[in-house]
């Protein structure tokens, strides 16, 4: 820990602390960018944590210590000393053990360092995310068909993130949202294909953002969030009977602490001029922040949500004011939006994820060349 701030060291080690006397704590590492050496004074603190026997489900709760805040990310026991889920690779790689009761959480990142740039290894992560990108551009389809093009256009740009995540595993890169333009560029650098940043610049709608672009996302996100906490406060004692998962996720989402760190965040990368990534980074919270209130909602309707249809159904609610929907459409860049434009959005990239799909394999054997 001789890389962390005194006020980082001095918290993480009260939590710890803490987090050590809880019979059901086994392990806590610090991941993210403080375990890396990359962080930002703006920077939140990610702290593993392995719970015995713990939920079926990864859980992530933010709390603020020392006017630190801190991302508490829940993992069950068997995850790390069993299944080892692909997902988890990356925060097992860079897990700087803390705590460890009983070596579990040590013998899983010893292991995830011999094999997480193993081809085996690295192809299943990559399948994984082709799959999260088939299913957004599947989504995006299904908007675009059914006449909801501000859904179309914000899938298709989730779907190409998806795909092209091959592309920075390939370029042996670590994942950040809070970096995510940044990396993508040096990695497409990296392996000449430099033509998969730009489009999806392009298909994000950030290729010509400016100052006063990522202001606005960053001041519409506030509204966006102001508006949904509206909701989940008048909402409160119907939303206790939803699915734990989803009541974890609204926990996490609707408290204050979130917006205060995403707005920290935000406007530390804002302030750096590097208004591409500070708009991505925003958009990417309100994606998860608006879908999850939108399947609360469709609880308290009892509907089944179609999740192609986020924005048409952030227009129809009667939970939700005008306000969050007009928001919501200027945060993502979406006015004046054309069937024609909707469209040529959804093909380019479906044209692309199949292109990332086709070169994947020449794209690790790259990555495992320069690896030997």
């Amino acid at each position: 820990m001789v890389h962390l701030s005194e006020n980082v060291r001095s918290a993480l080690q009260k939590l710890i602390h803490n987090l050590s006397k809880q019979e059901t704590t086994t392990g806590v590492g610090l991941i993210g960018s403080w375990s890396r050496g990359d962080a930002s004074p703006q920077s939140d603190v990610d702290l593993l944590v392995v719970e015995k026997p713990g939920s079926m489900y990864e859980r992530v709760e933010r709390i603020v210590l020392n006017d630190l805040f801190i991302d508490l990310d829940y993992l069950p026991r068997k995850w790390v000393s069993l299944s080892l889920p692909p997902e988890i690779d990356q925060k097992l790689f860079e897990t700087l053990v803390l705590y460890d009761r009983d070596w579990s959480l040590t013998n899983a990142k010893d292991w995830m360092h011999r094999t997480f740039h193993n081809p085996e290894r690295m192809n299943i992560r990559c399948e994984m995310h082709l799959v999260d990108a088939d299913i957004y551009v599947s989504r995006a389809s299904s908007a675009l068909a059914r006449g909801d093009y501000y859904s179309a256009c914000v899938f298709a740009g989730l779907g190409l993130e998806f795909s092209l995540k091959v592309v920075v595993e390939a370029g042996l890169l670590p994942f950040s949202t809070s970096r995510f333009v940044q990396v993508l560029e040096k990695a497409t650098k990296k392996l000449d294909c430099s033509r998969f940043c730009d489009t999806f610049l392009g298909v994000s709608s950030l290729t010509s953002v400016s100052k006063d672009d990522a202001e606005q996302c960053l001041r519409l996100c506030n509204t966006i969030w102001d508006c949904g906490m509206a909701f989940l406060q008048e909402q409160e004692k119907m939303l206790s009977s939803l699915h734990h998962m989803a009541k974890s996720k609204l926990s996490y989402y609707g408290n204050q602490a979130f917006l205060n760190g995403m707005n920290a965040r935000a406007r530390g990368i804002l302030d750096s001029g590097d208004y591409m990534e500070s708009c991505h980074y925003i958009r990417r919270n309100l994606i998860d922040f608006l879908e999850n209130i939108t399947w609360a909602t469709a609880f308290l309707e009892d509907i089944r949500l179609d999740s192609s249809m986020l924005f048409s159904y952030l227009k129809a609610s009667k939970e939700f004011s005008p306000k969050l929907f007009e928001a919501a459409i200027c945060a993502f860049d979406l006015q004046g939006l054309t069937t024609e434009k909707a469209e040529a959005t959804v093909k380019l990239a479906r044209e692309t994820i199949f292109e990332v799909h086709r070169t994947k394999t020449e794209l690790l054997q790259n990555c495992i060349e320069n690896v030997s």
